[in-house]
């Protein structure tokens, strides 16, 4: 039981044929976990291209300079899905509080501080397979059963300067940190056999660096661009070292246009080198990592100029790779499609943000999902 254990570190325990139960995505079973997004409900109404220009988002320091007084931003996620497997279909759903943010400026000063909660990777899930041992030498039906609850964070303590109005930079340092409660439990088809259980808790450690740029070179076109590194994930097992893992740069770029003055319209692109985790990944356990692409484009209609921000109307779409491959046929992708909106109260200090979100993931022909996203963000500007 401990050496297996020691396999579902970073893949699912070694000869599971396993069914998928209600939790979180079956893409998040492997490697460390389903990535997230540190976005806000308005970037991903608009599929994330507004990412790096949001600075109710933690894609890009720099758009910490957009918010013009202390905001509080609170995010959560329900997600419903179907998911199928060469076991099955089932469905299931989650709730998750992605994306929390408390910044503002620096009185008498052109920086902005911003400190922000995101989720990195999500890891819940419970596998279920069945099977026949025989421990005497006479077989007896088995039902094993592997639970993984938690995931990693991104804590974010971040600054931007505005060097002028058209022109800002900023810079933020990341502590990823987390953990995976594990779980197997044997339940034996003969009553006189009790069942057996083992449990660990896997944490997981690191520091990154991240810094960002917004740029208006004329008055209809912005950009934006962001670099985040980070150093070797440390994991341990019940505080015991056991793998290190090469963590990715994430490169990522973006655009948008002031097409009128009631329609901008974005794009963004975003690269990892995941390909550097594959030797520890697979080291633990794992099939392996590879590098990823995400690509996003929207639009941001505004029904009232004057107030931008109350009842927009927001649509995107988005396509993804994802870096932990299920098994050897492939890379899981994703693709998605979204709208929202938002509406301010109590003289725009107050509002609520919420996207809908369509998702589609597959990794060749024996894995899929489809389901919904509902997204919800609230924000706060006590200090306006």
């Amino acid at each position: 039981m401990k050496r297996r254990i020691l396999i579902v570190l970073l893949a699912s325990a070694a000869g599971f044929s396993p069914s998928l139960e209600a939790q979180s995505s079956q893409f998040g079973v492997r490697g460390l976990g389903l990535p997230g997004r540190s976005a806000s409900a308005r970037t991903l109404a608009t599929g994330g291209a507004l990412g790096l220009f949001d600075g109710h988002s933690s894609q890009n320091p720099a758009s910490l300079a957009t918010l013009s007084a202390t905001t509080t931003v609170f995010t959560m996620t329900n997600a419903y899905r179907t998911s199928t497997n060469p076991s099955g279909s089932s469905s299931g759903q989650n709730s998750r509080f992605p994306q929390t943010l408390v910044a503002g400026p620096v009185p008498n000063s052109r920086f902005v501080l911003g400190v922000s909660y995101s989720l990195f990777a999500d890891r819940d899930f419970q596998l279920i397979s069945t099977g026949v041992d025989s421990p005497r030498g006479a077989p007896i039906s088995v039902t094993d059963t592997l639970t993984s609850r938690g995931g990693i964070a991104d804590l974010r303590v971040a600054t931007a300067y505005a060097i002028s109005p058209r022109f800002i930079i900023g810079g933020g340092i990341h502590f990823l940190t987390g953990s995976n409660r594990m779980a197997t439990r044997r339940v034996w088809g003969d009553p006189d056999y009790a069942a057996l259980e083992e449990t660990a808790e896997l944490s997981y450690h690191t520091v990154g660096f991240s810094g960002g740029v917004l740029l208006r070179p004329t008055p209809r076109i912005d950009l934006a661009a962001s670099v985040r590194r980070y150093g070797t994930l440390k994991i341990e097992r019940d505080s015991t070292p056991t793998a290190d893992v090469s963590m990715p740069m994430t490169i990522s770029g973006g655009l948008r246009l002031h097409l009128a003055q009631a329609i901008d319209v974005a794009g963004q692109a975003t690269m990892r080198n995941w390909s550097r985790a594959n030797a520890g990944l697979v080291g633990a356990g794992a099939v392996g990592a590879r590098d990823t692409k995400e690509f996003s484009g929207g639009i941001e209609y505004f029904r009232n100029v004057r107030r931008p921000e109350n009842k927009p109307i927001r649509v995107g779409i988005r396509y993804a790779e994802l870096p932990f491959l299920l098994d050897t046929s492939g890379q899981p992708k994703e693709i998605g499609v979204s709208i929202g909106s938002g509406i301010r109260f109590a003289r725009d200090l107050g509002g609520i943000d919420v996207a809908l979100e369509r998702m589609k993931r597959t990794q060749g022909s024996a894995y899929s999902e489809t389901g919904w996203h509902v997204t919800i963000g609230i924000s706060v500007r006590p200090g306006s």
